[in-house]
């Protein structure tokens, strides 16, 4: 569980910087950075992506596509295409993040609420106490 909290966590701090990056710098440096920023996300979700939840691996699966196109549009796009198109991924980045801790929250609380010690018919009953 702890996996999926730190790689969700990476990717918003990925998405916030992608976000300020996208509009603060251009050309080659925002090429590179969004092109390591895509190899980040694919190698985070890859990493995380062998736990059991269906939900999470869905994730998973939508930021290592998300992070291919990263690499891809870092490559391909330049000028304001690159700087808009880098901005729409990074917001993407941050809001599957979101998404991401805000799912494994609300399990994890499910699971910590759930834990509720019940007598079943295998426990005996305390014996009483004497009484005088």
């Amino acid at each position: 569980m702890r996996t999926h909290f730190i790689s969700r966590l990476a990717l918003l701090t990925i998405g916030a910087f992608g976000v300020v990056v996208s509009q603060v710098w251009t050309g080659g440096t925002l090429q590179w950075l969004f092109f390591a920023g895509g190899i980040a996300m694919m190698l985070i979700a890859a990493a995380d992506a062998v736990r059991p939840s269906m939900v999470q691996r869905g994730l998973d699966g939508m930021i290592i596509l998300l992070g291919a196109w990263t690499v891809v549009e870092s490559l391909v796009l330049d000028g304001a295409d690159l700087k808009w198109w880098s901005f729409g991924i990074a917001c993407a980045a941050y809001g599957l993040g979101v998404i991401g801790i805000t799912v494994h929250e609300l399990t994890t609380e499910r699971v910590v609420h759930e834990l509720d010690v019940k007598t079943g018919q295998g426990t005996r009953e305390p014996h009483p106490l004497p009484t005088a």
